[in-house]
């Protein structure tokens, strides 16, 4: 009972969105030379996998381009930068950063570069890059 429930929440916010953007492009349509044209980002930040919600602390920064899937969880203050994908179970652990594009499979406590692939948990205090990722 509950997926039905979680699959109709998940059917009916979509055909919210499609409608918002359909309607947002008529009316750009109609306004002509006159209209402003702002590019709404669909992309979503946060995507639940299965019965697995991601967890993100309130105080962290997650770039509206990066994407944090299943049961991953962002601690508090941590930093996950623009085009980043987090997969759970992954932990980003409290004042962690990932940079930009990197893709993490695994947890960081500490810090990994822009465009790093992590495999391996990477410690707290200790700085990882590349692909796939090494200590620095």
């Amino acid at each position: 009972m509950a997926a039905l429930a979680t699959h109709v929440r998940h059917a009916v916010g979509k055909a919210l969105r499609e409608t918002g953007s359909a309607m947002e492009r008529a009316g750009m349509a109609l306004g002509g030379d006159q209209s402003f044209w702002d590019h709404t980002s669909r992309h979503t930040t946060t995507v639940s996998f299965a019965d697995s919600q991601p967890c993100v602390a309130p105080d962290s920064c997650v770039a509206p381009s990066a994407t944090i899937y299943g049961a991953a969880s962002v601690g508090s203050k941590a930093t996950v930068g623009a085009g980043a994908v987090v997969f759970g179970p992954s932990v980003i652990g409290d004042g962690a950063v990932v940079g930009a594009n990197s893709v993490v499979h695994a947890d960081v406590l500490g810090s990994c570069a822009d465009g790093a692939v992590v495999v391996e948990p990477v410690p707290a205090g200790e700085h990882w890059a590349g692909r796939p990722a090494k200590k620095v």
